[in-house]
């Protein structure tokens, strides 16, 4: 089974999107939550933000993490100013204290980069199902919600090296195997079957002998032979 820090799926209690304008900005005075948490997310203009004593300046693609009884305030200092916000109950990060998705440790702000228009879709989705009368959209929300949580969890607390390091023999092998049934026309390397599943070529031979009893370029012969056959 692959690892997981997740010990306790979170549910919905409430999200929004927010709107600020020059006239009528965005403000919410110094406030926490006792029995839950939330996330914020920019996706439009700038803001200041107050988290446990600590002033953030954040910007579009920025995402704001409120652990449960954590004292904060917000509000936009941009002409325009857009964000989306869930509130939630349930998680449990193991080591970790209910509804709390990054440690005491970690700044309560996530720089998302190259993750922004992912995690901003499942936001905009999330809460367009949590708001929606159709049957089953609280369900779909809330699945919603552990995907984001999940993507999330896995930014704030898995360095790269832990990812590869996590991953299952069978399924380094099966993404290895796959490739070669369906390029075996072409020139197929060890070195392009190592970079595949995030492995070195020594340690991938291994591996892979290991799970099916021969080579990778034996493997990829006798498939080559079987095609042919066919």
């Amino acid at each position: 089974m692959r690892h997981s820090i997740v010990a306790g799926t979170p549910e919905i209690l409430s999200g929004s999107l927010i709107y600020g304008s020059k006239d009528a900005p965005f403000y919410f005075p110094l406030h926490q939550h006792e029995l839950n948490g939330e996330i914020f997310l920019i996706t439009e203009g700038e803001g200041e933000f107050r988290v446990d004593g600590r002033l953030y300046r954040a910007k579009a693609g920025s995402l704001l993490m409120y652990n449960r009884g954590i004292w904060h305030e917000e509000r936009s200092i941009s002409d325009k100013f857009a964000a989306v916000y869930v509130a939630y109950a349930g998680l449990q990060l193991q080591g970790m204290p209910a509804d709390c998705l990054s440690s005491a440790a970690q700044p309560a702000m996530l720089e998302l980069g190259e993750h922004f228009l992912p995690v901003k879709k499942l936001f905009v989705d999330m809460i367009e199902e949590w708001s929606s009368p159709l049957p089953e959209s609280a369900f779909i929300a809330n699945g919603l919600l552990h995907a984001l949580t999940g993507k999330l969890a896995r930014l704030l607390h898995y360095s790269e090296a832990d990812q590869v390091k996590k991953r299952p023999h069978k399924e380094t092998v099966h993404l290895a195997r796959r490739y070669m049934e369906e390029n075996y026309p072409f020139d197929v390397t060890l070195e392009s079957l190592a970079n595949l599943t995030y492995t070195n070529p020594y340690h991938f031979i291994h591996v892979f002998k290991a799970e099916t009893g021969m080579s990778p370029i034996q493997y990829l012969i006798g498939n080559r032979i079987e095609v042919a056959k066919q």
